[in-house]
Protein backbone atom coordinates (compact mmCIF):
# COMPACT_ATOMS: atom_id res chain seq x y z
CA UNK A 1 0.00 0.00 0.00
CA UNK A 2 1.46 3.47 -1.15
CA UNK A 3 1.47 5.85 2.01
CA UNK A 4 0.29 9.54 1.22
CA UNK A 5 2.85 12.54 1.51
CA UNK A 6 2.68 14.16 4.96
CA UNK A 7 1.21 17.15 2.99
CA UNK A 8 -1.42 15.60 1.60
CA UNK A 9 -2.79 14.06 4.51
CA UNK A 10 -2.85 17.26 6.11
CA UNK A 11 -4.99 18.98 3.35
CA UNK A 12 -7.50 16.20 3.15
CA UNK A 13 -10.52 18.32 4.32
CA UNK A 14 -10.79 16.42 7.39
CA UNK A 15 -7.70 16.94 9.05
CA UNK A 16 -9.18 19.41 11.44
CA UNK A 17 -12.23 18.02 12.02
CA UNK A 18 -12.77 16.88 15.74
CA UNK A 19 -10.20 19.01 17.53
CA UNK A 20 -12.59 19.58 20.71
CA UNK A 21 -12.21 15.98 21.02
CA UNK A 22 -8.61 15.73 20.65
CA UNK A 23 -6.17 15.68 22.96
CA UNK A 24 -4.00 18.63 23.61
CA UNK A 25 -0.52 17.02 22.59
CA UNK A 26 -2.16 15.23 19.38
CA UNK A 27 -3.39 19.09 18.46
CA UNK A 28 0.35 20.72 19.61
CA UNK A 29 1.85 17.71 17.36
CA UNK A 30 -0.46 18.34 14.55
CA UNK A 31 0.46 22.29 14.76
CA UNK A 32 4.11 21.33 14.75
CA UNK A 33 3.72 19.30 11.87
CA UNK A 34 1.64 21.58 9.68
CA UNK A 35 4.96 24.20 10.71
CA UNK A 36 7.09 21.69 9.07
CA UNK A 37 5.47 21.17 5.80
CA UNK A 38 4.85 25.03 5.55
CA UNK A 39 8.70 25.36 6.29
CA UNK A 40 9.57 23.24 3.54
CA UNK A 41 6.76 24.82 1.31
CA UNK A 42 7.90 28.34 1.47
CA UNK A 43 11.34 26.92 0.94
CA UNK A 44 10.90 24.82 -2.27
CA UNK A 45 8.38 28.36 -3.51
CA UNK A 46 11.27 30.85 -2.63
CA UNK A 47 13.79 28.29 -4.78
CA UNK A 48 11.01 28.17 -7.51
CA UNK A 49 10.53 32.07 -7.31
CA UNK A 50 14.41 32.78 -8.18
CA UNK A 51 14.52 30.77 -10.53
CA UNK A 52 11.21 32.82 -12.50
CA UNK A 53 12.96 36.01 -11.79
CA UNK A 54 16.28 34.95 -13.74
CA UNK A 55 13.95 33.82 -16.05
CA UNK A 56 11.82 36.75 -16.05
CA UNK A 57 14.54 38.80 -16.12
CA UNK A 58 16.04 36.93 -19.25
CA UNK A 59 12.89 37.99 -21.39
CA UNK A 60 13.52 41.37 -20.07
CA UNK A 61 17.20 42.11 -21.45
CA UNK A 62 15.79 40.82 -24.75
CA UNK A 63 13.56 43.08 -24.77
CA UNK A 64 15.83 45.72 -23.91
CA UNK A 65 18.30 44.22 -26.22
CA UNK A 66 18.18 47.58 -28.56
CA UNK A 67 19.43 49.55 -25.82
CA UNK A 68 22.82 49.59 -23.54
CA UNK A 69 21.09 48.66 -20.31
CA UNK A 70 20.86 44.93 -21.40
CA UNK A 71 23.65 43.22 -19.61
CA UNK A 72 24.30 39.63 -19.21
CA UNK A 73 22.54 37.54 -16.46
CA UNK A 74 25.26 36.62 -14.88
CA UNK A 75 26.62 40.46 -14.40
CA UNK A 76 23.04 41.29 -12.95
CA UNK A 77 22.59 37.94 -11.46
CA UNK A 78 22.99 39.40 -7.42
CA UNK A 79 20.78 42.04 -8.50
CA UNK A 80 17.98 39.99 -9.87
CA UNK A 81 17.92 37.24 -6.83
CA UNK A 82 18.34 40.37 -4.05
CA UNK A 83 15.03 40.64 -1.79
CA UNK A 84 14.77 44.25 -3.50
CA UNK A 85 12.93 42.45 -6.18
CA UNK A 86 10.10 40.96 -4.30
CA UNK A 87 6.86 42.29 -3.65
CA UNK A 88 6.12 43.77 -0.47
CA UNK A 89 4.54 40.85 2.42
CA UNK A 90 1.05 41.69 3.04
CA UNK A 91 1.14 39.58 6.23
CA UNK A 92 4.23 39.44 8.67
CA UNK A 93 5.06 35.92 9.00
CA UNK A 94 8.13 34.45 10.87
CA UNK A 95 10.04 32.56 8.27
CA UNK A 96 12.91 30.53 8.95
CA UNK A 97 15.61 31.09 6.33
CA UNK A 98 16.94 27.63 6.96
CA UNK A 99 17.04 24.90 4.64
CA UNK A 100 14.03 22.83 6.33
CA UNK A 101 14.82 19.03 6.94
CA UNK A 102 11.94 17.84 4.37
CA UNK A 103 12.41 20.28 1.64
CA UNK A 104 13.60 17.79 -0.33
CA UNK A 105 10.30 16.80 -0.89
CA UNK A 106 9.29 19.61 -2.01
CA UNK A 107 12.48 20.60 -4.26
CA UNK A 108 11.39 17.33 -6.40
CA UNK A 109 8.22 18.90 -7.21
CA UNK A 110 10.05 22.24 -7.64
CA UNK A 111 12.55 20.16 -9.54
CA UNK A 112 10.18 18.37 -11.85
CA UNK A 113 8.51 21.77 -13.00
CA UNK A 114 9.85 23.63 -16.40
CA UNK A 115 13.12 22.26 -17.61
CA UNK A 116 15.39 21.28 -15.09
CA UNK A 117 18.74 22.37 -17.33
CA UNK A 118 16.94 25.03 -18.40
CA UNK A 119 18.62 27.74 -16.01
CA UNK A 120 22.45 26.41 -17.15
CA UNK A 121 22.17 28.22 -20.49
CA UNK A 122 19.11 30.77 -20.23
CA UNK A 123 20.31 33.03 -23.19
CA UNK A 124 20.08 29.89 -25.45
CA UNK A 125 16.03 29.72 -24.98
CA UNK A 126 14.11 30.62 -27.73
CA UNK A 127 11.59 32.89 -26.97
CA UNK A 128 8.81 30.27 -27.08
CA UNK A 129 10.59 28.06 -24.64
CA UNK A 130 11.37 30.75 -22.28
CA UNK A 131 7.56 32.11 -21.98
CA UNK A 132 6.60 28.44 -21.91
CA UNK A 133 8.94 27.85 -18.46
CA UNK A 134 7.53 31.05 -17.24
CA UNK A 135 4.08 30.22 -17.42
CA UNK A 136 5.03 26.48 -16.18
CA UNK A 137 6.79 28.17 -12.83
CA UNK A 138 4.13 30.32 -12.67
CA UNK A 139 1.72 28.04 -12.29
CA UNK A 140 3.53 25.82 -9.59
CA UNK A 141 4.38 28.90 -7.91
CA UNK A 142 0.45 29.59 -7.40
CA UNK A 143 -0.17 26.15 -6.36
CA UNK A 144 2.91 26.75 -3.17
CA UNK A 145 1.37 29.70 -2.89
CA UNK A 146 -2.12 28.27 -1.96
CA UNK A 147 -0.57 25.32 -0.09
CA UNK A 148 1.27 27.53 1.99
CA UNK A 149 -1.88 29.51 2.49
CA UNK A 150 -3.58 26.48 3.14
CA UNK A 151 -0.99 25.37 6.01
CA UNK A 152 -0.86 28.39 7.41
CA UNK A 153 -4.81 28.27 8.03
CA UNK A 154 -4.09 25.11 9.71
CA UNK A 155 -1.62 26.62 11.99
CA UNK A 156 -3.70 29.19 12.82
CA UNK A 157 -6.63 27.41 13.86
CA UNK A 158 -5.29 24.87 15.63
CA UNK A 159 -2.97 27.78 17.49
CA UNK A 160 -6.64 29.32 18.38
CA UNK A 161 -7.53 25.87 19.47
CA UNK A 162 -4.83 25.46 21.85
CA UNK A 163 -5.24 29.04 23.02
CA UNK A 164 -9.01 28.79 23.92
CA UNK A 165 -7.67 25.50 25.83
CA UNK A 166 -5.05 27.89 27.85
CA UNK A 167 -7.84 30.54 28.86
CA UNK A 168 -10.63 28.28 29.83
CA UNK A 169 -8.10 26.12 31.86
CA UNK A 170 -8.74 22.78 30.14
CA UNK A 171 -4.81 23.21 28.89
CA UNK A 172 -2.13 24.58 30.65
CA UNK A 173 0.83 25.91 29.48
CA UNK A 174 2.68 25.00 32.21
CA UNK A 175 2.97 21.32 30.82
CA UNK A 176 4.87 22.29 27.85
CA UNK A 177 7.21 24.40 29.74
CA UNK A 178 8.00 21.31 32.07
CA UNK A 179 8.71 18.53 29.05
CA UNK A 180 11.04 21.53 27.23
CA UNK A 181 13.27 21.52 31.01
Amino acid sequence: MHERRRIDRIMQEDYLDDLEARATDEIRAMRDECEEEESGVSYARRVLQGRLDILRAEAMRRRDEGNEVASSILERLPSILSDDQRAPVTQARVTRFLVPPNARYHRRDVERAGDPDALTNVTALSDAKLDELVADLSDRERELSANRRALLDCVDTLQTELARRYKSGSASVSEVLARRR
